[in-house]
């Protein structure tokens, strides 16, 4: 009782383990920023696909509902906003590169995001029916990324 009293009840706690999953999923992010933006985007699509895979019920409790009656607070959507916001740095550093077609960035930071979160998904739940996921999650990653680059050759 003293964890859901300190947490305002059971939804309170949600709460908590929402922002901190999706704190840690900023974290993950934050450290990518090497010298070609194209590649940073690559590897924070393999980030991302690790995270949910290392953590499939934090993953599931940030984008699936906990609870029939659990909404996050706006100040849990906006911690959840930060860690878009590490993905949206990514994608500008590739637009002021040159390397992105767009002007965008949140556009653009949202498609990578909606097809990478749906592969993810569909892998978690034993729905991914080619012979190597990884290698498909990659291809999709590059299809993405070429469909938003200057040069889509």
């Amino acid at each position: 009782m003293g964890v859901y009293n300190h947490f305002g009840g059971k939804d309170g706690v949600v709460e908590e383990l929402f922002v901190r999953a999706f704190d840690e999923l900023r974290h993950t992010f934050a450290d990518v920023g090497g010298a070609d933006p194209i590649d940073d985007l690559v590897d924070a699509g393999d980030r991302y696909r690790r995270f949910a895979l290392e953590r499939p019920n934090r993953y599931m409790l940030m984008f699936d509902r906990a609870g029939p009656d659990f909404e996050p607070s706006p100040a849990a959507v906006e911690r959840a906003f930060a860690s878009f916001a590490e993905l949206i740095r990514l994608v500008q550093r590739g637009i002021d590169a040159g390397a992105l077609a767009g002007d965008d960035a949140t556009e653009m930071a949202q498609r990578m995001w909606a097809s990478c979160h749906g592969e993810v998904s569909l892998e978690l739940r034993g729905m991914g029916f080619v012979d190597d996921v990884e290698a498909h999650h990659r291809a999709l990653v590059a299809t993405v990324l070429r469909g938003m680059s200057r040069d889509p050759s």
